[in-house]
């Protein structure tokens, strides 16, 4: 098994379960900020949503025993044995047969490439909706507003335009940065309708949501297949509406003048439909309306610094204790060992060292001496890995052992160490077995 296939693998299993695990996580933190406002809560679901996808591709990357040496241990130098990724579950991986190995790694490839393709294609549309599109003339009342809007919030360099393809206020670009609006809506809508509209989109456009829409969309590709990361979306934009409400009720009369701005507006593009799908960010991207009115009309809680830090610290102890327990539970996406030979079988006669990974093997350590820094490397300033390879035998002692690389000045002390080790013996198909493996001893001087 290729270290590409076996990344893909083990990123896809473990995928699986850490993001409903993500999810239930932030769930919890997200209504603990809640009466923090709606920017606190949309950092709770950013958050989540990068770890999501992030940790299925985080591992441990060994068994580490740091040895010290009394008080001065950190200036004297530390030691670490690495027998390959910890699998702390039962001590060994996930097997699969080699079909079911290749045909998951094609598939889930396959599907990276399709997500890949739809934001490619999203994108493009935007690129082309946004070339033809008619630049608004605003001249008067109109011309003033926009000003007054673009002032306020402080953007510069938009351009405001309309096309019959879209359905509501939507803003896209990233260097030239574009606002559409429904061909008829400037003609249509109530002044302070428009006022609103042009209020929530500069508020994106201020916040530059749609350059974070971009960068979500990319980082979340690996796990786009999971029906749970488009929950996790979800609740990205309905936490970034929330915010951009705030934002834009501050520029208009009145927070009830808004809502009720919201409405309006809402009713009128009730029986309206999008020609295009698109990449950009509109008014009415998260299904929550009720919940947008809600939260403007009901006034917002003052809370202390006391609280806000409690809360904080909250989650943060959440965050720690989900990642914690999603990389102590981590699958390995293993090779099965081989079977022994049908005339050992029916013997039951000795057969050949098998090849087992150190994170399998390493769990059966039972007893053995820490291998202790040579004053005299110490002295020299000698440090780096030595990479040993042991035969042990079907009892758990160590048969055999050779010095693959590492300095030479700490081999004698590594290989004095490890031949004390015994380790339980490896069963397989129920018949101890002689096991051929590879250790690493680290040697790190002390800062």
């Amino acid at each position: 098994m290729s270290g590409l296939e076996a990344f893909v693998l083990e990123y896809l299993v473990n995928s699986l379960w850490q993001v409903p695990l993500v999810c239930v996580a932030g769930y919890g933190c997200a209504r603990l900020v809640r009466r923090l406002g709606p920017q606190a809560e949309q950092w709770v679901w950013v958050t989540a949503l990068l770890v999501a996808a992030a940790l299925p591709a985080c591992g441990v990357t060994g068994i580490s025993m740091p040895y010290g040496f009394g008080a001065g241990a950190s200036a004297a130098g530390s030691v670490q044995v690495t027998m390959g990724r910890v699998t702390p579950i039962t001590g060994t991986g996930l097997h699969l047969a080699p079909g079911i190995r290749h045909g998951a790694a094609i598939v889930y490839l396959g599907l990276m490439l399709f997500f890949c393709g739809r934001l490619a294609w999203g994108l493009a549309q935007s690129e082309r909706l946004r070339r033809g599109a008619e630049r608004l003339a605003l001249t008067g009342e109109w011309q003033t507003a926009w000003e007054r809007c673009c002032r306020v919030f402080g953007v510069r360099e938009v351009e405001l335009a309309s096309t019959p393809k879209i359905a509501g206020p939507l803003t896209l670009g990233l260097r030239r940065r574009m606002l559409l609006v429904p061909s008829d809506f400037m003609e249509t809508a109530e002044a302070a309708d428009v006022e609103a509209a042009l209020g929530h989109e500069l508020a994106h456009i201020k916040r530059h949501d749609f350059l974070k829409n971009m960068f979500y969309e990319l980082i979340s590709l690996p796990v786009s297949y999971h029906p749970m990361t488009r929950w996790l979306k979800a609740q990205i934009r309905q936490s970034r509406e929330l915010v951009c409400d705030q934002m834009a009720a501050e520029f208009v009369t009145t927070r009830e003048h808004y809502a009720r701005s919201l409405l309006r507006l809402a009713s009128m593009m009730l029986n309206q439909t999008q020609a295009v799908n698109i990449h950009a960010i509109g008014i009415f991207d998260a299904n929550i309306l009720e919940r947008r009115v809600m939260n403007l009309m009901t006034k917002p809680r003052e809370t202390k610094g006391l609280l806000r830090a409690g809360v904080a610290a909250a989650c943060v102890l959440v965050g720690v204790a989900t990642c914690g327990s999603a990389l102590a539970l981590r699958l390995d996406v293993n090779e099965p060992p081989p079977p022994p030979p049908p005339s050992a079988t029916a013997t039951h006669a000795p057969i050949g060292p098998v090849s087992i990974k150190g994170s399998v093997i390493a769990g059966n350590k039972i007893d053995g001496e820490n291998p202790t820094y040579p004053a005299l490397a110490r002295a020299a300033k000698v440090s780096g890995t030595v990479v040993l390879h042991a035969i042990i035998s079907k009892t758990g002692a160590i048969a055999d052992l050779q010095a693959i690389s590492g300095p030479e000045e700490l081999r004698a002390s590594a290989m004095d160490a490890v031949r004390t080790w015994r380790y339980k013996p490896y069963l397989l198909n129920g018949e101890p077995t002689t096991v051929d493996t590879t250790i690493h001893i680290t040697y790190n001087l002390g800062k």
